[in-house]
C-alpha cells in the first residue's frame, strides 16, 4: 500500500460543510500532484450519486469515494478525517444516509485495483480499534504506521 500512499495525501480534522467540500479539497490535492485528470472531480461526484460509498462500520461512518480508472494518471489514496460528520449515502442503498467522519478517496489507475483495495480497506475497518485510531490521527507518520500495522503497506 505504500505505493498508494507515496504522495502522503492526508488531511486531518478538517472542517467542511458537506460532501462536496470533501471532494473539492481532496481532488485539489490530487490535481496539484498530477494524479488525476481534469474530469476526475466531476466523474467522482457522478459516480457517488449513482453508486454511493458511505459505510457504517461498528458505529463509525466511513466513505470510500472513487471513480473509473480512465480519470486517473497514477494510483494514489487520499485520507481525510473530519471535525464534524458529513452525510453520504450508504453503499448499496439509494436512501440510507451515513454520518461520515473518515474518508479514503481512491484514485486507482487500473480497474482491477479498485475491488482489491475496497476489500482490503473494509477488512481493515472491521478490525477492533482501527477506526477509533484513525479518527484520532493527527499526523501523516501516525496514519502510515496505523495502515502498515494493519497490513496495508
Amino acid at each position: 500500500m505504500t505505493s498508494y500512499l507515496n504522495e502522503q495525501i492526508a488531511l486531518f480534522q478538517i472542517d467542511v460543510e458537506g460532501r462536496n467540500e470533501v471532494f473539492d479539497q481532496l481532488t485539489a490535492e490530487f490535481t496539484a500532484r498530477n494524479i488525476v485528470t481534469d474530469a476526475f472531480r466531476e466523474k467522482l461526484e457522478e459516480r457517488e450519486n449513482v453508486f454511493p460509498t458511505g459505510l457504517n462500520i461498528n458505529g463509525f461512518g466511513v466513505a470510500i469515494p472513487h471513480t473509473n480508472s480512465e480519470y486517473v494518471k497514477k494510483s494514489q489514496i487520499g485520507f481525510m478525517s473530519l471535525k464534524k460528520a458529513v452525510v453520504f449515502k450508504e453503499m448499496g442503498s439509494a436512501d440510507q444516509e451515513v454520518e461520515v467522519q473518515l474518508v479514503f478517496m481512491l484514485a486507482l489507475k487500473e480497474a482491477h485495483e479498485q475491488l482489491a483495495m475496497l476489500q482490503n480497506l473494509v477488512a481493515m475497518f472491521q478490525r477492533p480499534g482501527v477506526l477509533e485510531s484513525l479518527k484520532e490521527v493527527t499526523g501523516k507518520s501516525e496514519l502510515l504506521r496505523i495502515l502498515a500495522e494493519n497490513g496495508l503497506e
